[in-house]
């Protein structure tokens, strides 16, 4: 469940593909109350959070560079994101152990569960709160941009009605989605979550099983271009793409509130995040053994449009495979929408849900009528899909790379180590001991990186 900035609360509830993770916070129950776990389900859950939508926007990611190339950024990122997501455990748990720092209390009630919301207000103060609860709604935001854009161009791509336009496409699904969101109680958006996912995992299972049929060849796999993982003055830079597909860290909270050990919460965080890395590996190892770059192909349309291997896997994989390569891009389109859905549900969600704690947290009290659902959701969905339906079909891959450039960047990838380091300022000045150099030394590194990241996206955009 998301919280108002600088609340404490039940932890956020998540707006990516894991169901489980989108409503075990939501469903009423206390720290307190919470069922025993595992480290096995929490490192599942963390795997499921992260793959969503943006999978899609991997292969053009990766086809300047080549396989190899972006492997390689693919895993540094995700060691990036590996050290932060263990600083913001780490952070929670000293606030959590240590009696020296006051933690936030509501209802006269100490709660387990440490959002970055209130981590922040707690490091940094109310302000700081308030502007931390803005850039999620941002990124919740640009996610969901994302994501319309995409589906509109699928559904006008997979129906049979020609003249329909890719702008009322997604008007029609955001119509559909936002009306099912409406009616139906969470359990029930839980049980087409769960169907969504289960898709999304098998139809990604088909499409490894039928690649080798539908005119995969190692060929395409031999182009490496290193200069790509380097952003460059007026060129899109692969990175902030590569941070959005790999991020889990908002699901820190919650891992650590239900296992309750940090030395768990550290397997479970390796475990889960290691899996959908190696989907990214394999998804991108497919699509560019299938359509390999084509240079002026690709210098040709730079200017105007993204290089796009999906855009043109239809005519390649049903001239090599025939019907297998027809049954293969059934999967891929299958994938799409089923991992599209997931992250849409969420999004909306997330942002009722966050709308409620900000009246909540403002008034002290919520009249949840009819009309105020209506215009919660109206809220959540309708703004992004204008922005999408009016934007070109491009946007999906700008929506994306923006939210892992900004949101994702300064929320999950600074503010964590700045957190810690903040709190460990906090126990030597009041208790007179000594942190340790090394970890110290870590922190400074992660936000020093998280900088740099954030200054070479502004540089690739000027």
């Amino acid at each position: 469940q998301l919280s108002p900035p600088g609340h404490l609360t039940r932890a956020p509830a998540r707006w990516k593909s894991s169901s489980s993770q989108l409503f075990s916070s939501t469903d009423g129950s206390s720290a307190s109350q919470k069922a025993k776990t595992t480290v096995s389900s929490q490192a599942a859950l963390i795997a499921g959070t992260t793959i969503g939508g943006g999978f899609l926007a991997l292969p053009a990611a990766t086809a300047p560079g080549g396989f190899l190339p972006s492997a390689v950024g693919l895993v540094l990122v995700w060691f990036y994101l590996l050290g932060c997501s263990l600083s913001f455990a780490n952070a929670i748990f000293m606030m959590k152990d240590n009696s020296r720092i006051e933690v936030t209390q509501e209802n006269n009630t100490k709660v387990e569960e440490i959002s970055i919301f209130s981590l922040v207000r707690e490091c940094f103060g109310n302000t700081a709160g308030v502007v931390t609860g803005l850039l999620f709604l941002l990124l919740i935001k640009a996610t969901l941009v994302a994501q319309l854009s995409k589906v509109g161009v699928l559904l006008q791509s997979n129906m049979l009605l020609p003249y329909v336009s890719r702008g009322v496409w997604t008007m029609v699904f955001s119509c559909i989605v936002t009306a099912v969101c409406l009616a139906g109680k969470q359990r029930h958006i839980e049980r087409i979550n769960d169907v969504m996912t289960t898709i999304m995992l098998v139809s990604f299972s088909a499409l490894i099983a039928l690649a080798g049929r539908s005119g995969w060849t190692i060929d395409g796999l031999k182009r490496a271009n290193y200069r790509s993982l380097f952003p460059s003055l007026g060129s899109p830079w692969v990175a902030p793409i590569f941070i959005q597909l790999l991020l889990y860290n908002e699901v820190v909270p919650l891992v650590s509130a239900r296992l309750g050990d940090e030395t768990k919460v550290r397997r479970a965080i390796l475990y889960g995040s290691s899996i959908p890395l190696l989907m990214c590996l394999i998804w991108s190892c497919v699509a560019l053994g299938i359509v390999p770059y084509e240079p002026i192909l690709g210098a040709t349309i730079a200017g105007s449009s993204m290089y796009d291997p999906l855009s043109r896997l239809s005519q390649r994989v049903i001239s090599k495979g025939g019907s297998i390569g027809k049954i293969f891009l059934t999967s891929v389109n299958i994938m799409a929408g089923s991992a599209i859905c997931t992250t849409v549900f969420g999004s909306i969600l997330a942002t009722t849900q966050y709308l409620d704690d900000v009246v909540t947290h403002s008034v002290g009290g919520r009249k949840d009528t009819s009309w105020t659902r209506i215009f919660k959701h109206s809220f959540a969905m309708f703004p992004s899909a204008m922005i999408a339906s009016l934007g070109s079909s491009e946007l999906y891959y700008h929506a994306t790379s923006f939210a892992g450039e900004f949101p994702c960047t300064f929320l999950f990838g600074l503010i964590p180590p700045l957190c810690n380091l903040r709190l460990r300022w906090k126990l030597r000045k009041q208790s007179e001991t000594n942190q340790s150099k090394e970890v110290v030394t870590v922190q400074l590194l992660l936000a020093l990186v998280s900088v740099v990241i954030l200054a070479a996206c502004r540089l690739s955009r000027s």
